[in-house]
C-alpha cells in the first residue's frame, strides 16, 4: 500500500503567525497557569491527595513547562537539553513524590490541550490568512508538545530506576544486617519488615536455593514459586545461592504447604529451615537452611529438603571430620575388602536399614534369598568383630553409611592395627 508523501514544511509566513500567537499567549501566562492547575487538581485524584504535590510546587511546575513550550513555539532557540530540562525535572519530581506516571501524563495532556486552546483563541476573529497559517503549523505545534511530553516520561523513568536501585540497595543492606544478627534490635527489626515488605509477625522460614549460574532459567525459580503460591518473601542472591525470608501465614500446616509448592518445581538443591517467629532468629535459621542444602549430594538431582527431615545428615555434614572418623571406625574393615565384596556388603547393609532391618524385605529388594542376606550380615559382624545387636554399633553403622553417601571419597579404610 503506497504511503502518503510527507507534508511540506510550514512556510515562513505560517511560522511568523505562530511566533506572534505564542508571544501573545506568553503575556497572559499567569491566568493560563492558574486555570491549568485548577483543572489538574479537580480532575486528578492523586493531585487532590493532601501533600502529594503541594499546589505551590504544582503551580511553579506548570508555569515552567507552559513557558518553555510557548517559548519554543515563539521561536526562542535553546539547546535540546536546556529546552527540555523543565519537563525532565517535572517527571523526576513526580516519580519521587509517588505520583503514577499515568496521572502525570494525563495532567500534562490537559495542560497542552489548554495551551493549544489558548493559541486557537488568539487566532479566532483574526483575518482568514492567519487562521490558515496557524492550521498550516498545527503539526509543528504538536511536535513541540510531544517532545516535551516525552521528556517528562524520560525524567520519570530515570528517577524511577534510581529509586528502585536505591530501594534494592536498602533492601539488600537490611537483609544482610538481619543475616548478621541485627534483628535483635527492636527498632531495627520494625524498620526491616517494612523495608523488606514482610508481615510484622511470623512464623517465617529461611529458604536457601542453589542455582546453576550457566542456566539463567533457574535463577528466581524458587522466588517465583513462593510468589505464585502467595507466600510473602524477601530475597537476596549470594554467589550461586538465592536466600529467602519467607512468611508462612496462618494456614494449617504452613511448612508442609510451602514444601509441597517448592517440590512441584524443584530447582537445584533447596534447604528450608524450621519455622521461627522473631527476626533475631534469622542467623540460626539461615545456617540450618544452608546446612539442609548440604545434605543433598550433586548426584541426587534437584531436591527440596526440610532440616527437620534431615537431622542425621545435618549432624554429619556439620561435623565432617568427626563423621569420617566414625565411619572409618565402624565400617573401616568393610572398606578394606576387595571392591566387589565391599560394594556388596555396604549395599546389603544399607538396604537392610532401609527395610526396617528385615532380612526377608531386604532380600526382595536385593533379588536374593533371605539366608543370603543373613550370611552377609554375619560376614559384616565377623569383619568388624562387632554385633549388629549392639545398639551403639547399629547407630554407628547407620551414620557411617550416611557419611559414605554424603562424602564417600573422603572416608578411607581403617589402618591395620599395630602388632607392637
Amino acid at each position: 500500500m503506497p504511503t502518503s508523501p510527507p507534508s511540506p514544511p510550514p512556510s515562513a509566513e505560517s511560522n511568523a503567525v505562530l511566533t506572534a500567537l505564542a508571544t501573545r499567549v506568553l503575556t497572559r501566562i499567569d491566568p493560563l497557569t492558574r486555570e491549568i492547575v485548577r483543572l489538574i487538581v479537580a480532575n486528578e485524584p492523586t493531585y487532590q491527595a493532601r501533600g502529594a504535590v503541594p499546589v505551590g510546587l504544582l503551580t511553579q511546575s506548570v508555569d515552567g513547562n507552559v513557558r518553555r513550550i510557548l517559548e519554543a513555539l515563539a521561536g526562542v532557540r535553546r539547546a535540546p537539553e536546556e529546552e527540555l530540562s523543565v519537563a525532565r525535572t517535572t517527571g523526576r519530581r513526580r516519580a519521587e513524590q509517588g505520583v503514577p506516571l499515568e496521572a502525570v501524563l494525563r495532567a500534562y495532556r490537559l495542560a497542552t490541550e489548554l495551551v493549544l486552546g489558548s493559541l486557537l483563541a488568539e487566532v479566532r476573529g483574526r483575518p482568514y490568512d492567519e487562521l490558515a497559517a496557524f492550521l498550516d503549523v498545527t503539526s509543528a505545534v504538536m511536535k513541540v508538545m510531544d517532545r516535551h511530553s516525552e521528556a517528562v516520561v524520560d525524567g520519570y523513568r530515570r528517577a524511577e530506576a534510581e529509586l528502585l536501585l536505591r530501594d534494592a540497595q536498602r533492601q539488600q543492606a537490611t537483609f544482610d544486617a538481619l543475616l548478621e544478627g541485627r534483628g535483635s534490635d527492636p527498632q531495627f527489626a520494625a524498620g526491616a519488615v517494612d523495608a523488606l515488605g514482610l508481615p510484622a509477625t511470623g512464623p517465617y522460614v529461611m529458604v536457601v536455593a542453589t542455582f546453576d549460574l550457566a542456566a539463567q532459567h533457574s535463577l528466581g525459580a524458587t522466588r517465583d514459586t513462593c510468589a505464585a503460591y502467595s507466600f510473602p518473601a524477601a530475597w537476596r542472591i549470594r554467589g550461586d545461592r538465592e536466600i529467602g525470608i519467607v512468611a508462612l501465614g496462618e494456614a494449617e500446616a504452613p511448612v508442609q504447604r510451602l514444601l509441597d509448592a517448592l517440590r512441584r518445581h524443584p530447582v537445584g538443591r533447596t534447604g528450608v529451615s524450621d519455622p521461627f517467629v522473631a527476626l533475631h532468629q534469622i542467623p540460626e535459621a539461615y545456617r540450618a537452611a544452608e546446612l539442609a542444602t548440604r545434605t543433598v549430594t550433586p548426584g541426587d538431582g534437584p531436591q527440596v529438603v526440610w532440616i527437620a527431615e534431615r537431622l542425621p545428615e545435618a549432624l554429619i555434614v556439620s561435623s565432617p571430620a568427626l563423621a569420617q572418623r566414625l565411619a572409618q571406625r565402624a565400617l573401616g574393615p568393610l572398606l578394606a575388602q576387595p571392591p566387589t565384596e565391599r560394594e556388596m556388603l555396604l549395599r546389603t547393609l544399607a538396604v537392610w536399614y532401609e527395610t526396617g532391618r528385615s532380612a526377608p524385605l531386604a532380600a526382595e529388594r536385593l533379588y536374593c534369598h533371605r539366608n543370603t542376606v543373613l550370611n552377609r550380615l554375619r560376614r559384616i559382624e565377623h569383619l568388624t568383630a562387632r554385633s549388629l545387636e549392639d545398639h551403639r554399633f547399629l547407630l554407628a553403622c547407620y551414620l557411617g553409611l550416611l557419611t559414605l553417601r554424603l562424602g564417600q571419597d573422603k572416608v578411607r579404610p581403617a589402618a591395620p592395627a599395630s602388632t607392637t
